[in-house]
């Protein structure tokens, strides 16, 4: 369908270069495919061929040429854009939006504060305009007004989710965890079983700092009748956050209630378990989750659970049931590839990567573990060449990304650039978490820097790395720390 729409924009511009709408149209279509500079050639045509007198299409052609330049991190052109858009159409109440948040991103509180000011004076109870402005004083290190915006924002719409969403996040930005957690607890309490973004902020608070969020549950456990909804929410916040220790002791809260022995407790825990390496306990839980509910993540874990207890053939025979539910899994096929790597068998594993990397092409653990196989396993030197450099190539800015690139560049047989990679990623971020820190050892330990391994991996644990597994067993191909695990002092 996308294709049949973008050869029609061509044959009209084909017709005639100097169509603006079509090219209007056709840039908002490569926007929406991420096609960026494909957008930005359109845009920019587009507002050449536009008609002076045409001044709401030239606004909106501006507005776009901003949201482009946004997604490109060209954020001065993006203001210089939506200013030109704005003086075309001075009360479009989105642009000045759009405006206020540029200005924050380029630390311009001033000229933010007056473009939510603006909306304020189109919606008197605006609650954007009030977080907006809010989010400007806080900049401005005006904490009083702050809170008096604070107050106006919960006034708008005491009872929607949204509002205390807002407003955790600006007790985030005044350095306020509890209050932020308690609110995005409210917000969890107000909101719809397909309202992600409460949970979500809960759990990227409780990633960075998981004592405030669990101070607020444990609170508001003391206040309720019925707590099993807060156990639940607490082992799964615990859980994705990766304190597992934590997510251990409300799940076992949580099972104490016949009502809360579900399948999808039981996986999790069985999940946990894994992470905790109390294998054991993982395999009776996965057990018990699939006696209730043969579903396929039931089986993916089972499988990976089976897989660290040494049984790989049961670990294939799990995973493949995954599969035959959801036939489009690539993290089933990846069980499987594991599974059968464990079984030494180097052609199955191979097989069901080939499926994977077809599947989603963009899975560089996939085509890490390929390579793998391909030079361990099948003798394939120049086949597992191919699949690093494909992996050196990518331009994803997430840590796990960049610890990838970073390994395959080195095994490429480019470790400078492997180096710098790595360095640049450890330099970039502001604040590094415990899950970055354990995919620079990885990084460390695979290439032989058994000194910065050691002290990525000890940094892990003083950050709070929990996931004992991955610290003690844990030997997937070139993609663990094993190298450097008789360094580690296991824990009592």
């Amino acid at each position: 369908m996308t294709k049949a729409v973008l050869k029609g924009y061509e044959k009209l511009l084909e017709e005639d270069p100097t169509d603006y709408e079509t090219l209007y149209q056709r840039s908002s279509q490569y926007y929406q495919l991420s096609m960026y500079d494909n957008a930005l050639n359109d845009i920019t045509l587009a507002i050449e061929y536009t008609p002076a007198k045409k001044k709401l299409m030239l606004a909106s052609e501006y507005s776009l040429m901003s949201d482009i330049y946004v997604e490109m991190k060209e954020y001065e052109k993006a203001l210089s854009a939506i200013d030109s858009s704005l003086s075309l159409n001075s009360m479009d109440y989105a642009n000045l939006y759009k405006k206020g948040n540029i200005c924050l991103y380029l630390k311009k509180p001033d000229e933010a504060y007056r473009a939510f000011n603006s909306m304020h004076r189109i919606k008197s109870r605006s609650q954007e305009a009030f977080y907006g402005m809010a989010r400007a004083d806080i900049m401005k290190g005006k904490k009083s007004e702050a809170y008096g915006l604070i107050k106006q924002i919960e006034d708008a719409d005491p009872s929607g989710y949204i509002t205390y969403c807002r407003i955790g996040e600006l007790y985030e930005d005044l350095h306020e965890d509890e209050n932020a957690a308690a609110n995005y607890l409210s917000a969890v309490s107000l909101s719809d079983n397909n309202s992600y973004r409460p949970l979500e902020s809960l759990i990227s608070l409780a990633k960075r700092n998981y004592g405030a969020v669990e101070s607020a549950i444990k609170f508001a456990v003391s206040k309720s009748n019925n707590p099993v909804s807060l156990y639940f929410i607490g082992a799964n916040i615990a859980m994705q956050s990766g304190n597992y220790n934590q997510a251990y002791d409300c799940f076992k809260q949580l099972l104490s209630y016949n009502q809360a022995q579900t399948a999808s407790v039981l996986n999790s825990m069985a999940k946990c378990c894994l992470a905790l390496n109390r294998l054991s306990e993982a395999q009776n839980y996965s057990a018990m989750s699939i006696a209730r509910e043969a579903g396929y993540g039931n089986y993916l874990t089972r499988s990976e659970v089976e897989r660290a207890c040494g049984n790989p053939a049961q670990a294939l025979l799990a995973a493949t049931r995954a599969l035959r539910l959801d036939g489009n899994s690539t993290q089933a096929l990846i069980e499987m590839a594991l599974s059968s790597m464990d079984n030494k068998d180097g052609k199955g594993a191979l097989q069901a990567l080939n499926e994977a990397v077809i599947t989603d092409p963009s899975d560089t653990y996939a085509i890490m573990l390929r390579a793998f196989v391909y030079y361990e396993m099948l003798d394939d030197a120049k086949s597992a060449m191919e699949d690093y450099q494909n992996v050196a190539s990518i331009n994803e800015d997430s840590f796990p990304a960049l610890m990838y690139k970073a390994l395959a560049q080195t095994l490429s047989g480019k470790k400078l650039d492997g180096d710098e990679t790595m360095k640049k990623a450890l330099s970039d971020k502001k604040e590094l978490a415990k899950d970055d820190y354990y995919y620079a050892a990885v990084y460390y330990a695979q290439t032989g820097d058994i000194v910065k391994g050691k002290e990525m991996i000890e940094k892990a644990i003083k950050a709070g790395y929990q996931n004992q597994y991955n610290l003690y067993a844990n030997t997937t191909a070139n993609l663990s720390i094993a190298p450097i695990r008789h360094l580690l002092q296991k824990p009592s």
